[in-house]
């Protein structure tokens, strides 16, 4: 049996590891808070600092021209097909008009599918600043120079989207290309092939 001192001395202990384990518990749970109340406030900066150098202006112009440019390049391949084969009527015709919906679709979807300019821009400030270099941005893009530079960022945008147009039409260039093909096989009516 053990003697009363020694039962009293494992109290102690057991009360000593209790409080120091609340207490890292608490100091624990107070690093988790804190680290979570500088992510927050970095991420508010993040945000300030894309609302200055205009992101959504920018989105905007570069989702209106990504449009644009895709219409045009949906009317082409409309054109082509409309040129190429003047004389389609009916199921062929129904059959040609399918396979290009579907294929301008898979244009669209593979179009939405890419992470916004602000999302972009959102993890890249978070990425590459702390909070006193987000400061620091802020302070600049607050002055005249740094409202000058979030202008010019406006024509970078337009620049940007017009090579990132280009790539685009190229990847889809082979695919077209296959499209083609396929309304080929079914205006001919020898089957159809997947594009």
């Amino acid at each position: 049996m053990h003697s009363l001192n020694e039962m009293h001395r494992v109290r102690i202990a057991f009360a000593a590891l209790l409080g120091w384990f609340c207490c890292v518990t608490v100091i624990s749970s107070g690093a988790v808070v804190e680290a979570a109340t500088i992510e927050n406030a970095k991420a508010i900066k993040v945000e300030k600092l894309l609302t200055l150098i205009r992101v959504s202006e920018l989105e905007s112009e570069y989702d209106s021209l990504t449009h644009k440019y895709i219409g045009e390049y949906e009317q082409q391949i409309r054109k082509s097909v409309a040129s190429t084969y003047p004389n389609l009527t009916g199921e062929k015709k129904k059959e040609i008009e399918q396979l290009l919906d579907a294929f301008l679709k898979d244009i669209r979807k593979s179009i939405g599918q890419v992470e916004t300019l602000h999302d972009h821009l959102k993890h890249a400030y978070s990425r590459s600043f702390g909070e006193d270099e987000l400061d620091r941005l802020i302070a600049h893009y607050s002055s005249p120079v740094g409202e000058k530079d979030a202008g010019m960022k406006k024509s970078a945008a337009i620049e940007y989207n017009k090579m990132w147009t280009a790539q685009f039409m190229n990847q889809y260039k082979a695919r077209v290309e296959k499209l083609f093909q396929v309304i080929a096989v079914v205006a001919r009516g020898k089957g159809k092939q997947g594009a």
